[in-house]
């Protein structure tokens, strides 16, 4: 994988937080050798079958490594709280967007297992290979990258019934933004009152995904540039702009419903043959013919894009208090995670039989108990590469081998980072920042749902913007990222 090897971060002071013990008291059922953690993750509900699950999943360990987890699922805010208040954990959740990796070893949270993990885990460490950058700070591993979606892929989910079946348009696998306005046409024209593209008020999901964002939505970078990477105003942007136009022109050609600024959501409306989403290829969630009425095809208009930031999209951390005995039994429990499948299965999907079967062509299917019961987030859990598959239905089966077509995906077609790792210090210009972000609030839902004219609306919005210093932002984001790229 080609990538800018960075791992010096500047952007945040170093801040040292203390981690308070707590005892960890074994069962009667435990043997004396067996390590007891534990593990916090994320979750915004707890499934009702969790202890049950965490019991079988802990029998397995216990017999194949030694070691067992009170495992915790908890929302973001408790997530936080506990790191904040300094409580002690073994694991830990982490990742770019809840409980900053990042900032979190720059404060010294987390444990240095640059040397034990490959003394003591060289299957992990060889499994996650290229994907460990994503860990690396100023030289040493503070975590492990769960395996999952490393890279952002946005597609067009299309009523395949109507487009291929009905009108004998074919879906390509891929396609640009700009190819899916036919379909839209051909819709239009067999229905004058009603309206192809899904759109509400937060726009197309993923809509700025291929540009990086440096702050907000406004000040951007592209993927792949050569030599020395630009950060740009979303004026600057030529394919930004030309998207903006085409929503424009969308919407007055009644592709886009009139009210769509003001829409909450349009999931109800099963009829809207266009869709847009943000995934990976192969994923099922998109697809089921029971959850639309209609067989759906994706093809992908954009991706992979892969940065520090999406490759940082889930991950787990030992706490840095952790005694050495503990690291070692985190690190082997990452690992089985990782390498052994059936237990993997047991997090993610419950116990065989009752909440889930395994099906001829090596996925799996949920049970209505496991359904109903215990149906947790994968990625949370560690790899989601190593679980089974899930297939919606005995009628819609999954690819068992999606997730190597996936990343064989990032290896032939990946567009990476242009300056990988930056993060921009926005304490810096916090007061522009917020004065710039209002400003575009103003005006951003109107363009991203197509309702206004881009070169009438960001003249105005330019204006308003370089009034209130966007060019002397513009002008430190680049020399940080200038010091970033030379510093050794």
């Amino acid at each position: 994988m080609k990538k800018i090897k960075k791992t010096m971060l500047l952007f945040l002071p170093v801040l040292l937080a203390v981690c308070t013990f707590c005892g960890c008291q074994k069962t009667e059922e435990e043997a004396d050798d067996v390590v007891r953690l534990r593990w916090v993750t994320f979750g915004s509900t707890v499934p009702a079958d969790i202890k049950e699950v965490v019991k079988a999943a802990n029998e397995y360990s216990a017999e194949k490594i030694g070691v067992v987890v009170d495992l915790e699922l908890q929302p973001s805010d408790m997530l936080n709280l506990i790191m904040a208040s300094g409580e002690y954990y073994d694991i830990v959740y982490t990742c770019e967007w809840l409980n900053p990796f990042d900032k979190n070893v720059l404060r010294d949270q987390f444990y240095d297992i640059t040397d034990l993990v490959q003394e003591e885990t060289p299957a992990l460490y060889e499994i996650i290979g290229d994907y460990w950058e994503a860990a690396e700070v100023n030289g040493r591993l503070y975590g492990v990258p769960t395996l999952k979606d490393m890279g952002t892929e946005m597609m067009f989910r299309l009523n395949a019934d109507y487009f291929e079946g009905e009108k004998g348009m074919e879906i390509p696998e891929f396609m640009d933004f700009a190819d899916i306005e036919p379909y839209l046409a051909a819709y239009k024209e067999d229905f004058p009152y009603k309206y192809p593209l899904a759109m509400d008020k937060s726009g197309i999901p993923g809509f700025t995904n291929f540009m990086e964002r440096i702050v907000g939505t406004f000040i951007l970078m592209p993927y792949g540039q050569e030599g020395n990477p630009k950060v740009l105003p979303v004026w600057d942007c030529e394919e930004l702009m030309n998207r903006y136009r085409l929503l424009h022109k969308w919407y007055e050609l009644g592709y886009i419903q009139p009210d769509a600024s003001a829409v909450e959501s349009t999931t109800a409306d099963k009829t809207i043959p266009v869709r847009c989403g943000v995934a990976w290829r192969g994923y099922q969630g998109y697809s089921n013919p029971a959850d639309w009425g209609f067989q759906v095809k994706t093809s992908i208009y954009g991706g992979p894009y892969i940065s520090r930031s999406t490759e940082q999209g889930a991950m787990l951390a030992i706490c840095s208090g952790c005694s050495e005995e503990h690291a070692r039994a985190a690190l082997k429990y990452i690992e089985l995670l990782n390498t052994d499948r059936k237990f993997r299965d047991i997090l993610a999907y419950g116990i065989e039989g009752k909440h889930f079967n395994y099906l001829e062509n090596n996925t799996v299917i949920r049970t209505e108990t496991g359904r109903s019961r215990y149906q947790p987030s994968l990625y949370p859990m560690g790899s989601v590469v190593n679980a089974s598959v899930e297939s919606v239905s005995e009628d819609f089966l999954a690819d068992p081998d999606q997730w190597t077509k996936v990343y064989e995906g990032y290896e032939e077609y990946g567009i990476h980072s242009s300056a990988y790792g930056f993060v921009y210090d926005k304490t810096r210009k916090e007061d522009i920042i917020a004065a710039l972000t209002a400003i575009y609030a103003n005006y951003s839902t109107d363009l991203i749902t197509g309702t206004s004219d881009p070169d009438v609306v960001i003249p105005k919005m330019r204006e308003e913007m370089e009034k209130a210093g966007v060019g002397e932002l513009l002008d430190d984001i680049q020399q940080q990222l200038e010091e970033y790229l030379t510093t050794p």
